[in-house]
């Protein structure tokens, strides 16, 4: 993994390339969907990276009580970023919009592997055809409907690339998978909620 450093901040390509999934996918609905709807976004992500930053305390408390500033360094790590998911799931299930959600999670996927690739430096022609593939579903899905379809076989593809990669047993293959799933969930019962 490569690292990046701004003046005394370092941190991994992977964290760069979900800031830039955030930054893109939060602009790409404000010009789509409107200025007014997509307050949501911007709030799931909040919770999200402060329930991920603030959870060293409950998996670290020992350590912070030790080194408070270390809440400013360090995050809760792979058990941090579920409990950031679990709660950036639970605002927008109930405060997010369906079919803003499925759009939503689909370009931060497909920004996140065209960012990942990007910047560490791991390009190759099958990458680039597997991002190319993935453009394509996403435009289909914002013309053509049937967005649950497209975001499934959206993953699957991401999932089978992690396959090849050799990197199917990652947090990157399991939150694509479990995120997917919830997200199909919620939009299921939206739809089918009064």
């Amino acid at each position: 993994m490569k690292w990046y450093s701004i003046g005394a901040f370092s941190s991994p390509s992977a964290w760069a390339a979900l800031a830039a999934a955030f930054i893109v996918t939060g602009i790409f609905l404000r010009l789509y969907f409107g200025k007014n709807n997509n307050e949501w976004f911007g709030n799931s992500v909040f919770y999200f990276i402060l329930t991920w930053k603030l959870s060293i305390i409950l998996f670290d408390f020992a350590g912070v009580i030790r080194q408070p500033l270390s809440i400013l360094y360090f995050n809760g790590g792979s058990n941090g970023f579920w409990l950031g998911a679990a709660a950036a799931l639970l605002y927008i299930f109930f405060k997010g919009e369906k079919r803003q959600l499925i759009i939503a999670w689909m370009l931060v996927v497909l920004v996140y592997e065209g960012a990942s690739d990007f910047l560490a430096d791991s390009g190759t022609m099958m990458s680039a055809l597997i991002l190319l593939i993935s453009f394509c579903l996403f435009y289909l899905l914002l013309k053509r409907g049937k967005a649950e379809v497209w975001l499934l076989l959206f993953i699957v593809i991401q999932l089978l690339n992690n396959f090849f990669q050799g990197s199917i047993i990652s947090t990157e293959s399991m939150a694509y998978f479990i995120i997917t799933i919830c997200v199909l969930a919620m939009s299921r019962i939206r739809r089918s909620a009064p």
